[in-house]
């Protein structure tokens, strides 16, 4: 089988807990745990309305103690992993927000993981709503191209 370098069961369960983990430190306001979830000079980048850009684990916990108290809960599911030739690790992963009102929202995390002394997190992340059809900045069409389950990225396992 062609592809990258190959991941071991406990880097994937590690990397699937790591983004698990992303909606319950947010949404519980644990802004000191997210260096569970996104290593220290992690960009995130959400691309609702005008978008935004938050560089560096510091700007995360100032933007996070910030949030407003009826900000969406959300739910991270339905995760594929990706490891090119050069062994860079993609999750795409699909989100549903629930709003205060009971109103529902989806859309996609396109991520780039690092295995860091910590474990796996976060470098990169971007949000792309998908429904509702909201004003949001359009990526360009390549963007998820390094995110699209091919026979050569699919995660391979380590022989045990």
């Amino acid at each position: 089988m062609t592809g990258g370098p190959a991941l071991s069961a406990a880097d994937v369960a590690e990397i699937h807990d790591t983004l698990a983990q992303f909606a319950h430190v947010f949404d519980n306001d644990e802004v000191e745990d997210l260096h569970r979830v996104f290593t220290d000079n992690a960009v995130i980048e959400n691309t609702i309305g005008a978008g935004y850009t938050i560089e560096g684990i510091a700007s995360a916990r100032q933007f996070t103690g910030r949030r407003s108290p009826d900000t969406p809960d959300h739910q991270t599911l339905d995760t594929v992993l990706l490891v090119d030739a050069g062994g860079t690790v993609r999750a795409r992963s699909r989100y549903i927000a629930t709003l205060i009102d009971g109103e529902v929202h989806g859309g996609d995390y396109y991520d780039i993981l690092e295995h860091t002394p910590r474990g796996w997190r976060i470098r990169y992340r971007v949000s792309v709503p998908r429904h509702p059809i909201l004003d949001a900045i359009e990526l360009p069409a390549e963007f998820a191209e390094a995110w699209r389950p091919t026979a050569d990225n699919l995660v391979r396992f380590t022989p045990n």
